[in-house]
């Protein structure tokens, strides 16, 4: 098999649909949701444990004996109920994808998250010595919770499809809340009292809960090995083939290491005695400290193979994010945002280094290369020092681990750079499709074309509104390009358009129209039509110093939002005299989608800064908004031609009749014409005969930056820039 088609159908298998898609995809944004608390827990964990004399001594001498009561706390609050917001978030997520794809028949995320916690509630009742709700309120009660999150949002969405089950309660304005609630209340007792007697039935036949049974079943299969390497290798499977579907393996059966190995402690400890090698190398301790370097997958190794091999600056960037937390052993970030969850490209070395690392250091440990003391160190000791203690201040120990690392770091390269091909692709696809999106006029529910899409798409559209916000408040990536508009009766330039462009440290340049749609569904255009018409101002004074004409223009969009704003007009006269600039070097250009209404508040703003004396222009005319007998209402100065009129017009008698006409009235209204998108001579000639002669597209420039939009300029009106002013760029 060649190796584009390898790819190809990779790409198919990790395509959203493969993973029987809602249900996996619902785990894996369930345990997303909780990595703040997974991190702070991990955090505490280490605050508390970190294996270092010198640092207990100083936190008790600082805070006293209860120091540690802190770090308890948070754990408490953290990975202490870590099943309940797994369970939360699977739950809404499976709703919200519902909603997705049966938008005429939506049901209440919230509701559905509420019923399917009185569902687990239901299944666990509190009982023993401890209540033992806590107990499974924790890691403990992963599995079921989960189990339970799927099936009972499962069947609380089925319940809600039968008519006779929602009950209709109207009411009196807009408050959706009341129907919402009575509609569920059917479905919801329904799903409540299913579970309920599910649990009473389990237990009668059982005699245990169903967190007892699973944790039961869970360690049914270790009994029936008899080797303790066999049961070393099967744990390991056991994790990393949980956290591969999205369940966190290592916390899921964090308690199994302690019973299945238990019995290797004492022999261990009696051969060191006797300076023998360890009879049984292989327990908690010896994976923690020489597999488990990083956490489950021995994540260092893959952070040393992003660092080192990718070329994808997302997956660097996390590399770099996950290091730190990677020496204490703490990889959620990583493996959740890599992510490996659901990743069949990394699913083989993710299950191979572990397994060859057990498979070295039982060799090193059974022969004797690395001495071996039976030490309970935590799990949060970094590498290095964790060798160098369990192996009894022995170079050996920190030398097994820096082989394994390299190891670990081998087996992940070649598919650190399949991952890169493949994201690459799948990155150049989902721009696409955003793009597709931005350019129509199809809106979601709320008025949004991208931001509350619940798909790839959503969640890319997501990403670039808080890094564009990001990129508005810092300046960072944002910048302008000038398009010229030319007079072909004389050859002159006599203005062009600012254009904003976004070079994205991942994504590279975003589509202008990505930039319009994301900006207007975040509500940032205010924001950034401010910077822009700045910059432009910026830009037209320094041409200004260098020697262009007074006249020539640059024209700047203003967006629908821009002109909610009341004081529009003033900010725009202080920007432009803040520069020193003549009112009728900066044009305002607006869409021809704004002139909808005449008496508008957005065409009175309009009539106010025509009044001011900046020039209007319309823009986009000719997509189909606005009568043409509408231009007689706004104080619009200069029309452009849309694209979808201008490119056909050589080959289509329609969008030539349709111009012709726009050029007739708006002669007759002394408003000047200009065309865009012009790319070929025949398309002028045309447009010539038809009485436009203002062009601006390709066929003379494409954008350029400022400083070659000057020399491009100066070139073609013949004009001799000032030396000295020209220096500036």
């Amino acid at each position: 098999m060649n190796t584009s088609r390898f790819i190809d159908r990779l790409q198919r298998l990790t395509a959203p649909e493969w993973a029987s898609g809602m249900a996996m995809m619902s785990i894996r944004n369930g345990f997303l949701l909780c990595l703040p608390l997974v991190v702070v827990g991990a955090g505490a964990i280490v605050l508390n444990n970190l294996p270092i004399q010198a640092y207990q001594d100083a936190m008790t001498g600082m805070f006293g004996d209860d120091w540690k009561r802190l770090g308890t706390a948070i754990w408490q609050g953290t990975f202490g109920i870590l099943s309940l917001p797994v369970l939360t978030g699977i739950s809404h997520y499976l709703a919200q994808g519902h909603n997705q794809n049966h938008p005429m028949h939506p049901i209440s995320p919230p509701i559905a998250t509420l019923v399917g916690l009185a569902s687990f509630f239901a299944m666990t009742p509190a009982t023993g010595e401890n209540g033992g709700l806590s107990l499974w309120l924790g890691v403990q009660g992963l599995f079921v919770s989960i189990v339970i999150a799927l099936t009972a949002s499962r069947l609380f969405i089925y319940l809600c499809g039968f008519e006779r089950l929602r009950m209709t309660v109207y009411s009196e304005g807009l408050d959706v809340a009341i129907p919402e609630a009575f509609s569920c209340l059917g479905p919801g007792v329904l799903t409540i009292v299913c579970f309920t007697c599910v649990h009473l039935g389990f237990q009668a036949v059982t005699g245990m809960t169903a967190h007892e049974s699973v944790y039961a079943a869970v360690i049914y299969p270790f009994g029936l090995f008899n080797h303790f390497l066999n049961t070393g290798i099967t744990y390991i499977l056991l994790i990393h083939i949980n956290w591969f579907f999205g369940i966190h393996g290592t916390n899921v059966f964090g308690s199994l290491p302690q019973e299945l190995f238990a019995y290797t402690s004492e022999a261990n400890i009696a051969a060191y005695a006797a300076g023998l090698p360890p009879p049984y190398p292989i327990n908690k301790y010896v994976l923690d400290t020489f597999v488990f370097m990083g956490g489950a997958g021995s994540s260092l190794c893959l952070v040393a193979a992003l660092l080192v091999v990718s070329r994808n600056r997302n997956s660097r960037r996390l590399a770099k994010i996950s290091l730190a937390p990677g020496l204490l052993n703490i990889n959620e970030i990583l493996l959740y945002g890599l992510p490996i969850v659901l990743n069949p490209i990394f699913v083989l070395p993710f299950l191979l280094v572990p397994l060859a690392l057990t498979g070295s250091s039982y060799l090193a440990l059974r022969y004797g290369f690395v001495p071996w003391r039976e030490i309970p160190l935590e799990w949060t000791t970094p590498p290095l020092l964790s060798g160098y203690l369990v192996s009894g201040g022995s170079w050996r120990g920190p030398a097994l681990q820096i082989f394994n690392l390299l190891a670990g770091f081998l087996i992940y390269w070649p598919f650190v750079k399949i991952s890169d091909r493949i994201k690459d692709e799948r990155q150049r696809k989902a721009l696409s499709r955003l793009l597709e999106i931005a350019c129509s006029n199809l809106v979601g529910p709320s008025g949004k074309k991208c931001l509350d899409r619940g798909d790839d798409i959503g969640v890319l559209a997501r990403v670039l509104a808080s890094d564009l916000d990001e990129a508005i408040a810092k300046g960072a990536g944002l910048y302008l390009e000038y398009q010229p508009q030319v007079d072909h009766k004389t050859g002159l330039v006599i203005g062009a358009e600012a254009l904003l462009r976004w070079r994205h440290g991942i994504y590279g340049n975003i589509p202008a129209p990505i930039i319009v749609a994301i900006a207007e569904d975040a509500e940032f255009m205010r924001r950034i039509g401010l910077w822009v018409l700045d910059q432009a101002c910026i830009e037209r004074a320094r041409w200004h110093r260098a020697g262009l004409d007074p006249y020539f223009k640059t024209s700047v969009n203003v967006s629908i939002q821009q002109l909610s704003d009341s004081l529009l007009p003033e900010k725009i006269v202080q920007c432009v005299e803040s520069h020193h600039l003549q009112r009728r070097m900066i044009g305002i250009e607006v869409t021809e989608s704004i002139a909808l209404d005449p008496e508008s508040p957005h065409n009175f703003i309009l009539k106010r800064i025509s009044d001011l004396g900046f020039i209007i222009s319309m823009d986009d005319f000719g997509m189909g908004h606005s009568s043409l007998s509408y231009l007689k209402y706004f104080p619009v100065d200069i029309l452009k031609i849309d694209s979808a009129l201008s490119r056909d017009v050589a080959h289509s008698k329609v969008c030539a009749e349709i111009i012709a006409t726009i050029v007739e009235l708006c002669q007759a209204l002394e408003i000047k014409i200009i065309v865009e998108f012009v790319e070929n001579q025949e398309q002028i000639e045309v447009l010539q005969r038809l009485g436009c002669h203002i062009f601006q597209g390709y066929f003379f420039s494409p954008p350029l930056s400022g400083e070659k939009m000057l020399n491009y300029t100066t070139d073609r009106n013949g004009i001799s820039l000032r030396p000295d002013e020209h220096s500036i760029f």
